[in-house]
């Protein structure tokens, strides 16, 4: 029972870490360097940096207006052809000001608002300090409607929108010269994304592992996740199921095969992700998934 209380408290805190946190602020310059990238297309092609004015939650659309096209307006910020910085799209997105200065490079410096390649995490641990100091306390959730053109209200197809923009960019030969450094940039950040989403779940996956393998004789075994802890905060160190290493020492040990073990980790697994009674597990695993997936097609572009 203990346990039980234990890993529910726990995977409530990771929870609220989730809805935005270190993370959230990461996607702020994902978006960004996405947004830069779909800025090489052609203006009458380009879908990211708008939102809809004023979206219908019963019938999940936007609203017809005689404002903008649609009801769709795009980010007009002070960069060349009246593109936006990174703090006018923060804003455009919502919960800050249009000349913030969250941009910064790989030491931490601060870099002019016009700068166009911040450091990924230097620039979202400052984003992160931001959000902190409001009255919600944490990085506001995006929704694809308030970035993306003609976009929804689910966060998963959004992230996969977003990544086919610039693969799709990629693919058009538009990550060359010093375009390439977007692209390079875009990935980087991915990864850095993925891994804190990955870390920050890991204690609920290692509690619920120990808590359904320690009492079949079963010693499980973690990995860290890179760097190792969350950037914006130290204490919070990443890791997770090591699942390779668990299930060999288990055959290593000779109380299993490796049939059993296989079969008694899968178990595990689908019970931690398929429960019907707390989808929280799964949902995390899907947003994990789509970012694996959004790193393999951005390497492939570079």
């Amino acid at each position: 029972m203990q346990t039980k209380l234990f890993v529910a408290l726990l995977f409530f805190l990771v929870t609220k870490v989730l809805a935005g946190g270190y993370q959230g602020a990461l996607e702020r310059v994902w978006l960004f360097y996405a947004y830069q990238i779909d800025g090489l297309n052609e203006p009458s092609d380009q879908t990211l940096g708008w939102k809809c004015l004023k979206w219908d939650t019963v019938k999940e659309e936007c609203k017809s207006s005689k404002k903008g096209s649609n009801g769709w307006v795009m980010c007009k910020g002070t960069a060349p052809g009246k593109r936006c910085t990174f703090s006018e799209l923060t804003n455009f997105l919502g919960g800050t000001g249009r000349t913030e200065t969250f941009m910064a490079d790989s030491k931490g410096n601060t870099l002019p608002l016009t700068d166009t390649h911040p450091d990924p995490e230097e620039t979202a641990k400052r984003v992160l300090t931001h959000y902190l100091a409001t009255p919600k306390g944490n990085v506001q959730d995006w929704a694809g409607y308030k970035f993306i053109l003609a976009g929804k209200d689910n966060y998963v197809n959004s992230l996969r929108k977003v990544a086919s923009v610039v693969t799709k960019a990629g693919s058009e030969g538009k990550n060359t010269g010093t375009n390439k450094a977007f692209f390079e940039m875009f990935a980087a950040t991915t990864t850095q994304i993925k891994n804190a989403r990955i870390g920050d779940t890991g204690p609920y996956l290692i509690a619920r592992a120990e808590d359904k393998l320690h009492p079949r004789g079963i010693t499980v075994y973690t990995e860290s996740i890179s760097p190792g802890h969350s950037p914006a905060d130290p204490t919070r160190i990443w890791k997770t199921v090591d699942w390779e290493k668990t299930m060999s020492q288990a055959v290593a040990s000779g109380k299993f095969t490796k049939g059993q073990i296989m079969q008694i980790t899968a178990q595990v697994r689908s019970d931690y992700y398929k429960d019907t009674t707390d989808t929280r597990a799964n949902e995390h695993r899907v947003v994990i998934k789509a970012f694996k997936t959004a790193e393999t097609k951005a390497k492939g572009c570079l």
